[in-house]
């Protein structure tokens, strides 16, 4: 099976296209080489994928005919990563929330949007 798309079948990635692009970026490798959309993934191999701060390591255990739901995922994946992976990520992210607060936030609702445009006027 392709790699881009075991990589969308699992819930790695939520569209194919997605998985292309982090296999073109180098973002997933198996073995340490950098991997390419198109090639034929094997069972028992371990795939790395660098999703944002977290590197994910996972041994193939079979493939699955479509994209299927989260609580089968087990069947045709086992998840390595080791619980230090996690709390690295989760520590990255907190670090950026304190550097730069509110840009990980949502985007502003109705309300702000409106005082933001009132300050702007009133400035203007």
């Amino acid at each position: 099976m392709r790699a881009d798309l075991y990589l969308h079948h699992i819930r790695i990635f939520k569209t194919r296209s997605l998985a292309t692009q982090a296999c073109n970026k180098g973002n997933v490798r198996i073995d340490g080489q950098q991997l390419k959309p198109a090639r034929d993934v094997k069972v028992g191999e371990t795939l790395e994928v660098d999703r944002a701060e977290l590197k994910l390591i996972l041994r193939v255990i079979d493939f699955p005919a479509s994209r299927v739901g989260a609580p089968l995922v087990p069947k045709y994946v086992e998840n390595l990563t080791p619980e230090e992976n996690y709390l690295r990520a989760a520590e990255i992210r907190r670090e950026k929330e304190l550097v730069m607060p509110g840009i990980l936030a949502a985007k502003p609702d109705k309300k702000q949007l409106r005082q933001i445009r009132e300050l702007m006027e009133r400035n203007l």
